[in-house]
């Protein structure tokens, strides 16, 4: 066994044995989630490999570690899997299992298949997460089908293959209507409209991506992939600050993931965390090897905006052909090379993207070079300044001024008078000496009682309305309440610390202590499989009063990005919720 607090694992592409092709679905999507699975345990680096790739290359690439491999049958609705367990470093097998079940079982199968295999290495693995997955909820077979289908024709990228997708997720939760991916792959299905397909319904596509990504996390708030999905709606709404919670959460959530890690490094880029990005990149990349798809669109972009044009210039792979499969990708090489000083190329490749355009937004009719160029901004939301702007500057002769985006002052002003404050149906605040009215959600009437009370920590079951007892005897004395309270705000500074730090290994010591008082807190959390029953009810208003705060702070930050900013910094959302602020500050609420 290793020594290492860090264990090295691959899991290859099961080979299909079934003579039915219409099975095949399954067995290519068992390993993705196999991966998926085992990436959410923090002491896995969890590698992927395609399916042309040989023993001898993943040897090569692993070095030291394990690997897994299988094959997949079924015969008369029945479903044999024969998997083993391999050590990289002496090809010795240390595993190997026959697993059997029906084929709508196959949830159930992948279930036993990944605590087998956890359990062989369990000495270094977090016990709570194996707690955690024994605990996971059961998915309708008919619905994962649906599941899975949709997900293939997402990857098309294609308006046919978004609406055949949308259909597939659509029956999925009329199967199960709390589904919580099957929401997920509604939201993307709309996000692929409105970011990369049907522009002229940006609005409609747009709201759409919303609501979806909102009825997924108020369903399961501890999803890696739904909490980042999240985090990218935020982003391209210009709530720069709510985007970066739900990024940094989605990491916190699974760090292991290079599916989820590729997009989230292009993501907060956008937000000016370049080396930051780059790390995520050459981490993804570490554990997906293979993934070239990729390298243009994220490395070629992370490195454009480090400033480093030589070595974005070398992820360029392709020729120009006037339709990119992103539609800006042309437009991004082309001020690569105006940066290099390759004019000739530059030309070569804004003349490409000009044609891009012409054919996918201007519907093959005439356009201003300038609405062009005002396009690549509302497709890339950029909260600072972008390398872009010199080269567009260029390109236009000067009629290209700067990007049309936010600006958030980086020096508080003197603040006079700080109002939130309901009006004849409206919401009025005041921040920074400016005022903004906002038509009423839910979490404004939580952030009033936050506001009203610095320092104050509200249980997520009292902002719901709930009862705080369980059943005739009370949580705990008011003594003991007090002293829990104000060690968990200080460990909730602790934990943030540490997150933005990306520092998991003090998170995990943090989270034991904090998870410790919780637990003396309320019963009804029910960590560590104690009372889950009642313990779900305080998990569900944890995450129903997380997600309509950091809803409503995203709407505040859309009209005045100072005091949405100020808001998401001193907000902490959780089991408790508090407001504290870094300065003294007084706020009218009434």
């Amino acid at each position: 066994m290793q020594t290492t607090t860090t264990i090295n694992l691959a899991v290859l592409p099961f080979e299909d044995l079934s003579s039915k092709k219409e099975l095949g679905i399954f067995c290519r999507s068992f390993s993705s989630d196999l991966i998926t699975g085992l990436s959410r345990f923090r002491q896995f680096r969890v590698f992927k490999f395609p399916n042309e790739i040989s023993i001898e290359q993943i040897l090569k690439t692993l070095k030291e570690g394990y690997f897994v491999q299988g094959d997949f049958r079924c015969k008369s609705e029945m479903v044999h899997l024969n998997v083993q367990l391999y050590n990289t470093e002496t090809r010795h097998l240390v595993w190997g299992y026959r697993f059997e079940g029906q084929l709508t079982e196959l949830n159930d199968i992948q279930d036993d298949l990944l605590k087998s295999v956890v359990a062989v290495l369990q000495q270094q693995i977090d016990y709570d997460l194996l707690s955690e997955l024994r605990q996971s909820p059961k998915v309708a077979f008919s619905a994962y089908e649906h599941w899975l289908y949709g997900i293939e024709e997402l990857k098309k990228g294609s308006i046919q293959a978004d609406l055949l997708a949308r259909e597939h997720f659509e029956k999925a939760l009329k199967i199960q209507p709390d589904y919580a991916l099957a929401c997920t792959g509604m939201s993307l299905s709309y996000f692929n409209e409105w970011t990369c397909q049907l522009w002229d319904r940006w609005e409609v596509s747009k709201s759409g991506a919303f609501e979806w990504a909102q009825r997924a996390i108020e369903l399961d708030d501890q999803n890696h992939i739904i909490t980042m999905v999240l985090g990218r709606i935020f982003l391209y709404e210009g709530s720069y600050d709510t985007a970066e919670y739900y990024f940094r959460k989605s990491l916190m959530l699974n760090s292991n993931d290079p599916d989820t890690l590729l997009p989230i490094a292009l993501y907060i880029v956008y937000l000016g965390l370049g080396k930051e990005a780059l790390k995520l990149f050459e981490r993804s990349l570490e554990l997906n090897p293979f993934n070239a798809d990729y390298q243009l669109r994220i490395g070629g972009f992370i490195y454009f905006e480090l400033g480093e044009y030589e070595k974005a210039a070398s992820f360029i792979k392709h020729k120009p052909n006037g339709i990119a499969k992103i539609a800006d990708t042309d437009a991004y090489c082309a001020a690569i090379y105006y940066h290099l000083g390759q004019f000739d190329q530059m030309q070569t490749y804004w003349n490409s993207y000009l044609e891009t355009y012409r054919v996918l937004i201007a519907k093959g009719t005439d356009f201003d070079p300038q609405d062009a160029i005002d396009w690549i901004f509302k497709l890339n939301p950029h909260r600072h300044v972008s390398h872009l702007e010199d080269f567009l500057k260029f390109i236009s002769k000067g009629r290209f001024q700067h990007a049309p985006v936010k600006k958030i002052p980086a020096k508080e002003k003197g603040l006079i008078v700080n109002s939130f404050i309901k009006e004849a149906g409206v919401w009025k605040f005041s921040f920074d000496n400016s005022v903004i009215q906002i038509p009423e959600v839910k979490g404004f009437y939580d952030l009033q009682k936050l506001l009203m009370q610095p320092g104050q920590v509200f249980h997520c079951a009292e902002l719901m309305g709930s009862s705080l007892e369980d059943k005739s005897e009370k949580l705990i004395d008011e003594k003991s309440r007090r002293d829990y309270q104000k060690r968990i705000l200080e460990l909730q500074s602790a934990i943030e610390e540490a997150e933005m730090q990306n520092d998991y290994s003090n998170i995990h010591t943090l989270h034991e202590e904090y998870d410790m008082l919780i637990e003396h807190l309320s019963k009804s959390l029910g960590l560590q499989g104690k009372i889950r029953e009642t313990g779900s009810v305080v998990e569900k208003a944890r995450s129903a009063v997380t997600w309509r705060i950091r809803n409503a702070i995203a709407k505040i930050e859309l009209h005045h990005p100072f005091m949405g900013a100020h808001l998401s910094n001193a907000i902490k959302t959780g089991t408790f919720c508090s407001y504290k602020p870094d300065r003294d500050i007084h706020w009218e609420t009434v």
